[in-house]
This record gives C-alpha cells, sequence and structure tokens, in this order.
C-alpha cells in the first residue's frame, strides 16, 4: 500500500512498557497521561470514520504527545481517510515510518480496542492556573461558543501548541503582548515576548525546563502538517492550510 521508505525499519520485538524508555522529554514529561486532557475527537468518534483532516490531526497529537519526531514521518503517506488507516498493516506503518511507525501502528490498535490508551482523568493533578490563564480558558469558551457549529468535525481541546497559540492570538487581554497580529487576514503573526510565551507553555505542558529554544523546534514540525507555514522572518508565523479556527 505504502512506497518503501527508509527510515530505520528496525522494530522491536516486545512492546515497551514506558513510552520514555525511548524518547526524551525536552519538550514534554513522560507521556504515559496525555496532557492536559484526551482531545474529544480520539474518544467519541472510531477511527475508521476519521476524515483525512482528523488523521493529519491525530498524527500531530501523537508527535506532541507522545514525543514522535514528526521528521521521521512521511505525512503524505498518511493522507488517507480513518478506513484506509485502520486497512493498513504494522508493516505498511513500518515501511513508511520505521520506528515511529510502529508506534503509530500500535497506538491506533488500543484505540480501536479500548479507547484511547492511558485515558486517564488528570484533573487532580493538574498545576494551578494563573489569572492569566484562567481568563484565556474563559475567552476560549467565548470565542468557540460563538463560532459556527459543524457537523463533521468534532471540537477537539486546545491542547497542541498551536491551538494554544491561536488561542492568545483571540484573546488579546489574556495573552498581555506576548503575541500579535501581523496580517490577521492572511494567518500572519508575530511572537512578542518570546520567553514570556515558553514560560505559559511550559508551566501547562508541567516543564519548567522549557524556552523558546525548544519551543521553536515544537513550531518547526508543524510546517510538514500545513498547519504553519514559512515566513522568512525572525519570530514571525504564518496559518498553513490545516490550521482551523483562526480567521
Amino acid at each position: 500500500m505504502l512506497d518503501s521508505v527508509a527510515h530505520g525499519t528496525i522494530v522491536p520485538t516486545s512492546e515497551p512498557h514506558f513510552w520514555a524508555d525511548y524518547f526524551c522529554h525536552d519538550l514534554y514529561p513522560a507521556p504515559r497521561e496525555p496532557s492536559p486532557g484526551v482531545p474529544e475527537l480520539w474518544t467519541s468518534l472510531l477511527p475508521e470514520h476519521w476524515t483525512k483532516d482528523h488523521v493529519c490531526e491525530w498524527l500531530q497529537y501523537c508527535c506532541d504527545s507522545y514525543k514522535l519526531d514528526a521528521n521521521c514521518i512521511p505525512f503524505s503517506h498518511f493522507n488517507v481517510s480513518g478506513l484506509q488507516l485502520c486497512n493498513m498493516t504494522r508493516d505498511d506503518f513500518t515501511e513508511a515510518a520505521g520506528l515511529c511507525g510502529y508506534y503509530l501502528y500500535s497506538l491506533l490498535q488500543e484505540i480501536r480496542t479500548q479507547g484511547f490508551p492511558c485515558h486517564t482523568n488528570t484533573e487532580d493533578r493538574s498545576p494551578p492556573i494563573s489569572k492569566q490563564e484562567e481568563k484565556l480558558e474563559v475567552k476560549t469558551e467565548v470565542v468557540k461558543r460563538n463560532r459556527p457549529s459543524t457537523i463533521n468535525r468534532p471540537a477537539v481541546h486546545s491542547s497542541h501548541l498551536w491551538e494554544f497559540m491561536r488561542d492568545l492570538l483571540l484573546s488579546p487581554d489574556a495573552n498581555d503582548g506576548i503575541l500579535e497580529w501581523d496580517d490577521k487576514e492572511q494567518g500572519v503573526f508575530r511572537v512578542v515576548k518570546s520567553e514570556a510565551l515558553a514560560q505559559m507553555w511550559g508551566k501547562r505542558k508541567k516543564n519548567e525546563r522549557m524556552n523558546y529554544e525548544k519551543l521553536s523546534r515544537a513550531l518547526r514540525h508543524y510546517y510538514k502538517t500545513g498547519i504553519l507555514e514559512r515566513v522568512d522572518r525572525r519570530l514571525v508565523y504564518k496559518f498553513g492550510k490545516n490550521a482551523h479556527g483562526w480567521k
């Protein structure tokens, strides 16, 4: 089904006990418990019914939450519907993305058989929310309520970095000048206070070591998925064709 892609096709002989054994935590904490919560889409809609956009969002969610290297995942090979994704074999996944493909296949099978892997309630362990973040949450809820509803696209909570930044842009009172629009019509925005942004994201991800260098590396992963487009200016980004909700 897939063209052969050499991405380190050595596959472990047994399932790892902890994903943390295989991935570092520079950007995210040990990912046995997706944080700040599992997006509703992955628990409310069977993978067989996902659209191509849903598959793309799931791949990005896996990269974000399980610290998979997006550079090792050829997203063009996964430009398929949920049903086509579910019909892919383990060999198809590993042929396309090597070790990352092996883990993606395992995660998909867990969702199909038991719901989202490690689906736990992390509410009691969440850190206290600052007043600034509290204002952002309230503002975001108002924006979502006033946004036209879509029939085929269940709401996904802003657990992705790009969605977090989008919501900051939509909440000027809460973002405290951290981000600002350069050209809202075109989806172009600027990071004004880079370290403040990194600290806010790090607090949300419970990662005290977060800095802008690490955050910007995570943002570059979105170029491959069409969430962001490259802009030849420092600290300037543009929403791509697969980003939604920013207009």
